[in-house]
This record gives structure tokens, C-alpha cells and sequence, in this order.
């Protein structure tokens, strides 16, 4: 199981690490989105997202409460400059966009994540 990041907001924020990092730049400064892809490889069962996320808090995006073991864990580990926070929003799940149990659904049930993350407002 492997992560990596692809940056898409905020150019020079960090640097991307874990297996198969990618460290380019930003493709847009207008957002703070970043993208992460997270693997649960061929486990069985399949390793825990390990994301407690909000499906009823806003119906186009799964906000994030807290960040509780799993692949998450592992990914805040490898990547602390591009760490997943309580209050982020997972915005996008392999390709999903608009609607939040759209998104869960994905998450509960694909091995391969592309997780667009959306930082919260500070």
C-alpha cells in the first residue's frame, strides 16, 4: 500500500513524501485544495481509511472530524506538511464530485483513493 500527493493550491507550501511522491508545483493558486491517493493495496480485509468524516454537515463534501488510525494516520505521518485536519473537507473521491453519501460510498467500497482535500477556512 502506497501514498502520494499532487498539489493543486498554494505553491511552495510543501514537499510531497511517502512511496511514489510527486513534488511539483501547484497547478492553481486560487484554491487550498491538494490531492492524495491512498491504497489499501490487497489487504484483507481492506486497510481502514481511518477518516471519522460529517456526511450530514454539507451535502456536496464529507467534512472531516477527526483523524482516527488507518491510512490517514499513516498519510499525516509521511506527509506533515500536507496533513489532513479536523474541519477539512474531502471534496472529491475518484473522480465524485456534489454529493457527500456519493462520496462515502466510495470510500467505503474502492481500494484505490484519489482524495481531493479541501482545507478548512482559518
Amino acid at each position: 500500500a502506497g501514498s502520494k500527493c499532487l498539489p493543486i493550491g498554494g505553491c511552495g507550501r510543501g514537499r510531497c513524501m511517502g512511496s511514489g511522491a510527486s513534488s511539483g508545483c501547484c497547478a492553481s493558486t486560487d484554491t487550498d485544495d491538494f490531492v492524495i491517493i491512498l491504497d489499501r493495496g490487497g489487504e484483507e480485509p481492506p486497510a481502514k481509511l481511518g477518516l471519522d468524516v460529517n456526511p450530514h454537515f454539507d451535502v456536496t463534501s464529507l467534512k472531516v472530524n477527526k483523524v482516527c488510525g488507518g491510512l490517514a494516520e499513516r498519510w499525516n505521518g509521511q506527509n506533515p506538511e500536507l496533513r489532513i485536519f479536523p474541519g477539512d473537507k474531502v471534496v472529491e473521491v475518484n473522480g465524485v464530485r456534489g454529493d457527500a453519501f456519493k462520496l462515502l460510498e466510495r470510500c467505503k467500497t474502492d481500494r484505490r483513493l484519489v482524495l481531493r482535500i479541501r482545507r478548512a477556512a482559518v
